[in-house]
């Protein structure tokens, strides 16, 4: 069997069946390709990714922080370093992966019209008679990626006076930089009040000079009040659903540590449930195209095997809240069934798209 790596594998079948031969048979041995007699396909399972956003703040204290109540009267000034996390949202997306418990057989002989059949490059089935782009992606094993945003990056000496670098003691520094902030906060306040011996003619030119005095009293201040750095973090887990389950730790979380695998018993337990809802078939496409033959059996005119998902309830939650309820599609919590051959007779051929997420008809047309 020749393989094809590019983005989409295309066959073309035969669709007139080898006389006395079931149409389609799953073969968990079976590789999805082209062979001299059949096209091979997969139909994929549901993967759940839950996706994690947590905010970590680190708080830097100021080199004069134990000085801020006396000189600026800011009390509750924390002199000690700390790091805190935050859990901001979560999030679920559902994709596709190869199922390899369900691979199927498209057999074709003889000679005949030619229907195409595309698979995605994981041999999953997504059309046949079109083109489609798939919409859905592979889910990816639990990563991270960060996302910060730290505070301004100037730095407060860049402001010191020389008599404040040549202060004698910290105390003394202290002292002489609460100066120059009431200096500074004085100087906006003539400017903005018309009352300063020289005040910026044009409107850019007296905000360059307001946003500099600000900037100046920030950093100056933050050798009092310290810095703090918060940065987004983003965690993705991802969960394959066979059976409904309840209460399993999807990962663990501490304020002072963060997002942490598990196994780890220094954070808490967040936990998800998955239950099984039920089938989707009252909106399947199918209806439409079989509605006039109600009475037609599936059992050895089988032909295109597709998914009919079920429902599933998704819910993610720890001791205090819960963050995350949902009902998604799953390939797993559905059923497996078929189209007939009837559809692929004579006349114009049907035109059927796939979902690659939960394998069930989106699409169907003549």
């Amino acid at each position: 069997m020749r393989k094809n790596r590019s983005a989409y594998i295309v066959y073309t079948a035969l669709l007139t069946m080898l006389p006395g031969q079931i149409p389609a048979q799953e073969s968990a041995n079976l590789t999805p390709g082209i062979t001299e007699n059949a096209v091979y396909y997969r139909l994929p399972a549901t993967r759940l990714t839950v996706k994690v956003q947590a905010v970590r703040t680190t708080y830097t204290p100021g080199e004069l922080s134990r000085y801020a109540s006396r000189y600026l009267r800011m009390d509750n000034i924390n002199a000690e370093p700390y790091e805190q996390w935050t859990i901001t949202d979560i999030s679920l997306e559902c994709t596709g992966i190869p199922d390899n418990s369900m691979i199927y057989s498209l057999e074709f002989a003889g000679h005949g019209s030619h229907p195409t059949v595309r698979l995605t490059a994981d041999g999953v089935l997504l059309a046949v008679n079109c083109n489609p782009a798939a919409t859905s992606k592979t889910g990816t094993s639990a990563d991270k990626s960060v996302k910060g945003n730290p505070a301004g990056n100037t730095d407060p000496r860049s402001f010191l006076t020389e008599e404040i670098l040549m202060a004698g003691s910290t105390a003394k520094m202290a002292e002489l930089t609460a100066r120059e902030i009431y200096s500074i906060r004085e100087s906006r306040n003539a400017i903005t009040r018309g009352q300063a011996e020289y005040i910026p003619s044009d409107g850019e030119s007296l905000k360059y000079v307001l946003e500099q005095l600000d900037e100046q009293e920030k950093a100056l201040t933050g050798l009092f009040t310290g810095t703090t750095v918060n940065e987004e973090q983003f965690f993705t887990f991802n969960v394959d659903p066979t059976e409904p389950v309840s209460k399993q730790i999807l990962f663990r979380f501490s304020s002072r540590m963060g997002v942490l695998p598990k196994d780890n018993l220094a954070g808490e337990p967040v936990w998800i449930d998955i239950d099984r809802l039920g089938d989707i078939a009252s909106d399947n496409p199918v209806n439409a195209i079989t509605e006039g033959n109600k009475g037609l059996s599936f059992g050895k005119q089988a032909f295109l095997f597709f998914k009919i998902p079920g429902s599933a309830s998704v819910k993610v939650y720890d001791n205090r809240r819960t963050y995350l309820e949902a009902e998604p599609s799953v390939a797993q919590f559905g059923e497996t069934t078929a189209l007939p051959r009837s559809l692929f007779g004579k006349g114009e051929a049907p035109q059927i798209t796939f979902s690659t997420v939960t394998g069930a008809i989106e699409t169907i047309a003549k």
